[in-house]
């Protein structure tokens, strides 16, 4: 298909009547071709910076404070990316405007090494997982018509929904502020994780679009 032709119909038509099924086959291929590179790449696992935190904790009359910190942190696993909805086009100008909506099947923040220190009281070291067990993915990709020519290029992918935080702490004394973990590792996902994660998959994005031609594939 010429994207000029795709052009007419939707300024016609007001947005694009295109085959849905077909236009979710070609995300799909977009979306492997990701998953390929960030595998290639070794992008599936990316360490993040570490997590420090003040704890507090009363238990009837006993009131305990300290510091937590956890290192050797990754998240993971970007190459779990898949289409979670429709693929729909639209126009603006010259532009078609794609969009879908993704999701990580499985998206883990790990730390090989958390301390929780209490006052002159004991020191605990454990390893912390948190499970993040929602997320949802905006992908948007123009493609733009340059006379006879049709570039496609990424406009954004960001993970802008994610909830549903889960902890494993391995039990022990640290299972008592649980609660604390996860307002903490949820605050840290959001403030330090998430930018790092849309920039490993605008890279891969950006690496897999010229592996699929969209422009001569997009019906209408």
């Amino acid at each position: 298909m010429k994207l000029l032709g795709l052009l007419v119909v939707c300024a016609v038509l007001g947005s694009c009547i295109a085959d849905t099924v077909v236009l979710n086959q070609l995300m799909d291929q977009v979306i492997e071709s990701m998953k390929m590179v960030i595998n290639q790449a070794g992008m599936n696992e990316i360490k993040v910076p570490d997590m420090n935190n003040d704890w507090h904790y009363r238990w009837h009359f006993v009131k305990l404070s300290g510091h937590a910190n956890c290192h050797d942190g990754t998240a993971k696993s970007l190459a779990s990316i898949r289409r979670t909805g429709d693929t729909t086009v639209t126009t603006s100008g010259n532009r078609a405007i794609v969009k879908v909506r993704l999701g990580l099947g499985d998206l883990e923040l790990n730390f090989g090494r958390c301390q929780f220190k209490a006052k002159h009281l004991f020191s605990v070291s454990e390893h912390i997982k948190l499970q993040v067990n929602s997320n949802s993915i905006e992908l948007q990709v123009s493609l733009t018509g340059q006379g006879k020519q049709c570039v496609a290029s990424l406009d954004h992918v960001v993970l802008d929904q994610f909830g549903g935080v889960k902890v494993d702490t391995g039990g022990g004394i640290i299972h008592k502020i649980e609660d604390k973990l996860i307002q903490w590792g949820t605050r840290h996902f959001h403030d330090n994780i998430v930018g790092m994660v849309n920039e490993k998959l605008a890279d891969a994005v950006r690496k897999a679009l010229p592996k699929i031609d969209l422009c001569s594939k997009i019906p209408h």
